[in-house]
């Protein structure tokens, strides 16, 4: 269930990036809620990196992880943030 929902935000995204022109923050956020979406914790690693590079700060993302408690779940939530502090 929650792979199909991440593949509707993403292709959501991607759709809207075309009409829209999401710059790469935008994007980065979308591809971190993602992949903590569908608990891909490998796959967030990579993404979580990315963001930073695209110009996310370290807040930007720790905020965004926190607020995605209420859409994901706070399990979710937490292993997402977990995966950010301790990427590496």
């Amino acid at each position: 269930m929650f792979k199909i929902i991440a593949v509707l935000l993403l292709f959501n995204v991607c759709y809207r990036s075309q009409a829209q022109q999401l710059d790469k923050e935008q994007k980065s956020m979308a591809s971190i809620a993602a992949f903590t979406a569908i608990s891909d914790w490998e796959g967030l690693k990579p993404e979580l990196s990315k963001g930073l590079d695209n110009g996310l700060t370290v807040n930007q993302i720790k905020e965004q992880l926190v607020h995605l408690y209420a859409y994901v779940g706070f399990p979710k939530s937490i292993m997402g943030l977990q995966t950010f502090f301790f990427r590496f």
